[in-house]
């Protein structure tokens, strides 16, 4: 297995329809819940379905993360496959813009296997009805 250690200066944060820029500093983090991979905000401990990505302003590691993760109280059932899915995770953010609103999805081969699927460009383009 390749070493690998994603740095990132953009995460999600935790987005509502109804308070479309809310969520600031709540950032989210996949885990394993429930059997699938949902995301999980490290200040509320809540899981949410939507993120808006946001600038941090700082290089943020897979170690910075596990730490916060641990910090918040969210029972990490296997160190391995948590590290593993946040290193997945900086490294498919690179894939996205600020602004942009982001779902976790659940892909076959594996309860920790995800992607990271645009939902809308900005904040209030994710307000008009999905089709």
């Amino acid at each position: 297995m390749t070493e690998k250690n994603p740095t990132t200066k953009k995460l999600l944060v935790t987005f509502d329809q109804a308070k479309p820029d809310g969520g600031a500093g709540d950032f989210l983090v996949p885990v394993r819940e429930e059997g699938r991979p949902r995301f999980v905000g490290l200040r509320s401990g809540k899981a949410a379905d939507l993120g808006r990505m946001v600038f941090v302003g700082k290089e943020v590691t897979v170690n910075d993360l596990f730490a916060k993760l641990v910090d918040s109280g969210h029972k990490v059932g296997s160190v391995d496959q948590t590290v593993g899915m946040l290193g997945d995770y900086l490294e498919m953010l690179q894939e996205h813009k600020i602004g942009n609103v982001i779902e976790i999805q659940a892909v076959a081969g594996g309860t920790s296997r995800f992607r990271l699927v645009k939902v809308a460009n900005t904040p209030s383009g994710a307000m008009k009805p999905r089709e």
